[in-house]
This record gives C-alpha cells, structure tokens and sequence, in this order.
C-alpha cells in the first residue's frame, strides 16, 4: 500500500481559506464497511433480530458520494466472513467502518479489530472502545469508578433475582448489551414487582 502524501498543493486563495484541513495529492481508496439490512449473511443460529441494527442501503451510498464528492474513490465492503480477502483484493488506503457485526457481545469489536490486524486505518472508535461500550454494566461501572455520575442500576441474570433496595420505581429495563434502542419501547418503563419480572424475563430470552 502506497504512503500518502497530505499537503497543500497550492497556496490558500481567497476561495481557499487558510484553516481548510490540507487535501491528499491524490485520490485515497476508500473502503466502506457496513452491514446491510436484508444482505448480510448471518448464521443459521443467528436469533431473530440479529440484523435490526443494520444500515439500510441508501445509508451507505449517501457515504460513498459524499466521500467521492472530494475526488476518492469509494468501494462497499460487506462485513462478514469474506471481508478478509475483500480488503486483500481493495487494498483501501482507509476504511470508513460504521459495520454493526454479526453475532455475540463483541459483535461490533470484529470490524476494528481486523483492520487493527491488517494495519489498516479506519474510522470511528477502536477495539477497546467498541468491545466495551456495548456492554452497558461494563461501562457504567466504569464510569462510576472514574467518578463520573450515572444512574444507579442494578443487572439481572434471572428474572427471580432480588431487586437491589436502593432501586425505586419506576424503572427502566433494557438489555444489557444490545445496541440502538434494540429491546426498548413504552414496555421498558416497569412501575411494580410483577411488571419488572415480566419485563426481565422478555428482555433474557
């Protein structure tokens, strides 16, 4: 893969103020990264919902011409099993990654985690940040331990389970790790016991 080269080709005119961020000398290859609704290939085992999160195709043009408004050049890559040898064969300069993943809480992990492999830089947030942020409890307890405020929270692994005493209705159930607002809607607001089981033992299955 080529170095590129980023600088300013000519000097700031007054069509060009001096604060644009400078443009490549040459077009970058650019590899979009996403899952699309109805195209991806999921696992025979994959659960129903599996493929809520992904985009729709008009997301993904709309990315490919505003990036290739700027003079590059722009190719889909489904993230899936065959991305491996997809980028082998594009060989992109960068990657535009908004890929959900297919499967399992560090679904979203795969993508970044890839290119990291590959050394092939991408956008959006890396491994760590993807792998993590998706598990909700994760993140807030870190963000209680780093001192920052976040509501308390309490996370079951079985609808019996007690409710911890400082929790008081009403209260609001959502998986775990689940992305978007996957697993959210009116019925995620419980107002007494017998709604919270209720509410719980859906969210588990």
């Amino acid at each position: 893969m080529d170095d590129i080269d980023i600088r300013e080709t000519e000097p700031p005119g007054e069509d060009k103020p001096p604060s644009m961020p400078p443009r490549p000398v040459r077009a970058w290859r650019v590899a979009v990264i996403a899952n699309v609704k109805g195209e991806t290939k999921l696992p025979q085992d994959a659960p129903a919902d599996a493929g809520a999160e992904f985009d729709r195709r008009e997301t993904i043009q709309a990315i490919q011409n505003a990036i290739e408004t700027d003079g590059h050049y722009t190719k889909f890559l489904s993230a899936d099993a065959n991305l491996p040898f997809a980028l082998r064969d594009f060989c992109p300069d960068i990657c535009f990654n908004i890929a959900e993943g297919i499967c399992g809480d560090g679904r979203e992990a795969q993508v970044p985690a890839l290119l990291e492999l590959l050394r092939i830089p991408y956008t959006a947030s890396r491994v760590l940040s993807n792998a993590v942020g998706l598990d909700k409890t994760m993140t807030k307890r870190i963000w209680r331990e780093q001192g920052l405020p976040t509501a308390a929270f309490q996370e079951f692994n079985d609808a019996d389970e007690a409710l911890n005493p400082a929790l008081r209705f009403p209260l609001f159930v959502k998986p775990a790790r689940e992305g978007t607002g996957m697993g959210m809607d009116s019925g995620a607001i419980v107002n007494d016991d017998e709604t919270l089981r209720r509410r719980v033992a859906w969210v588990l299955e």
